[in-house]
């Protein structure tokens, strides 16, 4: 009886042995070096990367295009990622589209502020209990003296006529 365990340990092990082999079976505590442009994808914004850990949120975007030709608008994501770990692939990644980090806030509720040439993306970074939430907002950047400006431009369509007020 004794034998037959030692044998079937055995030929376990050695079928374990064969399938690692074959690669079919990564090691968990092994730290994968990912390839370039291979981790993350694009969403709505085309130089705003997006770690592949993160899926989009269904129906929590809203996207227009600015007067300026500029693709404007919020997008929401989650994932089961860890936020500091999010906070530093958001930031190399940004930084390898051009965006140039301006602000950063570490919290619970993370923010970083990122701007470019013509255009402006914050990114809000929540740590939940089971899942991590990104809101992506990206929108034109303002030049000279934003107190004359009419805002309405920068509304989303549909607003009630309250909503409509403010931006007078």
């Amino acid at each position: 009886m004794r034998s037959r365990f030692v044998m079937f340990i055995l030929a376990a092990i050695v079928l374990c042995a064969g399938c690692a082999s074959d690669g079919s079976f990564s090691n968990p505590f092994e730290t994968a070096v990912p390839t370039p442009g291979g981790n993350y994808y694009f969403g709505e914004f085309s130089d705003v990367p997006i770690p592949n850990d993160m899926s989009e949120s269904s129906g929590a975007t809203f996207v227009s295009v600015h007067p300026s030709g500029i693709k404007s608008g919020v997008q929401k994501f989650s994932g089961l990622v860890d936020a500091v770990s999010l906070i530093k692939t958001m930031r190399r990644n940004m930084a390898d589209q051009g965006w140039v980090l301006r602000s950063l806030l570490r919290s619970t509720e993370s923010v970083l502020v990122f701007e470019k040439a013509d255009k402006v993306c914050s990114i809000q970074i929540s740590d939940g209990t089971f899942s991590t939430s990104m809101r992506v907002f990206v929108s034109p950047r303002l030049e000279g003296d934003s107190m004359d400006l009419d805002i309405s431009a920068y509304s989303a369509p549909g607003q009630t006529p309250q909503e409509q007020s403010l931006s007078k």
